[in-house]
C-alpha cells in the first residue's frame, strides 16, 4: 500500500510538473520589438543581396512554401522556379539596392516593411516597395513583395 501510494504520488507529481511547464510560455515580444526585428531582417536581406546577388538573397530569405510574387506582365508567380526566374539577377555585387524606412508588425509572426530602392542601370531605376514577412522556425522569411518603379524621367 505504501509503495502504491509512492507510485501514485510520483505520477501525480510528474503530471503536475508537466502541466505547469505546458502553461509556461515565453512572453510575446512587443510590437515595437517585432518591428525592430523586421527592419533588421530587411537590412540583412539587403546586405546578403549586396554580397551574394539578388537571386542568392531571394533563395536565402524567401519562404517558397507560401510565397507568391506579382510581376508586371507575368501576373502571380507561385513556384520557386518562376519566382527565381523573375529574380534572375546573378550579378555580384547586385545592382539592386534598397533601404527600409518603416515596419509594422501584425502580431507575433506576421509583418511588413517598406522603403525605397534603386537599380543601378541605364537609365537608373528608382521606386518604392512593400515586403510581407512571416516567421518560419524563428526566422523572418518573405511571403511576397511588391515594388513600384518611379515614373520615368526620360
Amino acid at each position: 500500500m505504501v509503495m502504491t501510494h509512492k507510485i501514485v504520488s510520483a505520477v501525480l507529481y510528474v503530471a503536475i510538473a508537466q502541466g505547469m511547464v505546458g502553461c509556461v510560455h515565453s512572453p510575446t515580444p512587443s510590437l515595437d520589438a517585432l518591428e525592430k526585428e523586421l527592419l533588421s531582417a530587411d537590412r540583412s536581406y539587403e546586405a546578403y543581396n549586396r554580397e551574394y546577388g539578388f537571386k542568392a538573397a531571394s533563395q536565402e530569405f524567401v519562404d517558397f512554401d507560401s510565397a507568391f510574387m506579382i510581376e508586371a506582365g507575368e501576373g502571380f508567380l507561385t513556384t520557386e522556379t518562376d519566382i527565381l526566374a523573375a529574380r534572375d539577377l546573378t550579378t555580384v555585387p547586385s545592382p539592386v539596392r534598397w533601404q527600409p524606412i518603416g515596419a509594422m508588425a501584425g502580431g507575433g509572426d506576421l509583418g511588413i516593411t517598406w522603403g525605397s530602392y534603386s537599380i543601378d542601370s541605364t537609365p537608373m531605376v528608382t521606386g518604392n516597395y512593400v515586403t510581407v514577412w512571416r516567421q518560419v522556425d524563428g526566422e523572418w522569411k518573405i511571403v511576397t513583395d511588391v515594388a513600384l518603379d518611379d515614373p520615368s524621367t526620360d
